[in-house]
């Protein structure tokens, strides 16, 4: 596998909204989106898109400082009434990571509903100039010990379903989280895909069969502004990681960060 020099923060956002407890352990409220977007946009942050994030990793093009690209997993129908809007409004681009399999129905998770986009909504997002992408394995993580056939038997359905109902071009790929192996990441590739996405940390070196990702899912903006560090862009998938989370190290992290940005300035 090809493995990446460069690599700029990709966010991954789930549900956002005025959910019950139950739906919100990857969610944040909108009010903490809405100021974290804010943020982004007042500080000279530069969202760009998978597409520019990806030539920047393969030398192909050079980002400025502060650049990341932002992502969205689930497809709930919160996309289309408050995301979209709000990145819409300060111009961001961002990929929707969708599982054809729960397009127009209601998930189930935690005992608690939550109703998903509609075809019509994905091509409306798409219309908008977002970019949509497949939420691989019917949005399941893959573990190390995973049916590989299985796997692709559901990429090529749901990637079948996808071009059948919004005709566009898929180029990514993500797992909620796991990396695929190197035959299952020939076979992603096989299908025109340039990299896939899942969450940090990947405890290993970054390659495009799994850019770890930097999930999004409190609302303290303390956190926010850790999670957007370069400290934690180069912590967030080595092994002491966990090490790091669990005794609070990230917040000296982001301590450090701010100090070194004021004595550049």
């Amino acid at each position: 596998m090809q493995y990446i020099m460069k690599e700029i923060p990709v966010l991954l956002y789930h549900n956002v909204g005025d959910y019950s407890p139950e739906l919100m352990e990857e969610g944040i409220s909108l009010s903490a989106f809405t100021r974290q977007i804010k943020y982004l946009s007042t500080n000279g942050y530069n969202i760009v898109t998978l597409d520019d994030a990806i030539d920047h990793m393969a030398g192909r093009k050079r980002l400025r400082d502060r650049s990341l690209a932002i992502t969205i997993d689930g497809g709930y129908e919160d996309v289309i009434l408050t995301i979209a809007p709000i990145l819409q409004q300060f111009r961001f681009p961002a990929t929707f990571f969708i599982a054809p399999e729960f397009i127009g129905e209601e998930r189930i998770i935690d005992g608690k509903s939550i109703r998903c986009l509609t075809w019509p909504q994905v091509r409306e997002l798409i219309q908008c100039g977002f970019t949509i992408g497949l939420l691989a394995n019917g949005g399941r993580r893959i573990t190390f010990r995973y049916d590989e056939k299985k796997v692709e038997g559901q990429i090529t359905s749901a990637l079948e379903s996808l071009r059948k109902n919004i005709n566009t071009n898929i180029r990514y790929f993500a797992f909620t989280e796991g990396v695929p192996h190197s035959d299952l990441w020939e076979f992603i590739q096989s299908q025109g895909i340039r990299a896939v996405f899942t969450q940090c940390p990947t405890n290993q070196p970054l390659t495009y069969a799994g850019i770890g990702r930097i999930q999004i899912d409190d609302d303290d903006h303390p956190i926010f502004l850790t999670k957007i560090s370069k400290l934690y862009l180069f912590f967030k998938d080595r092994r002491v990681w966990k090490y790091i989370r669990r005794y609070k190290l990230d917040r000296l992290f982001h301590n450090l960060s701010e100090l070194m940005s004021q004595r550049r300035e």
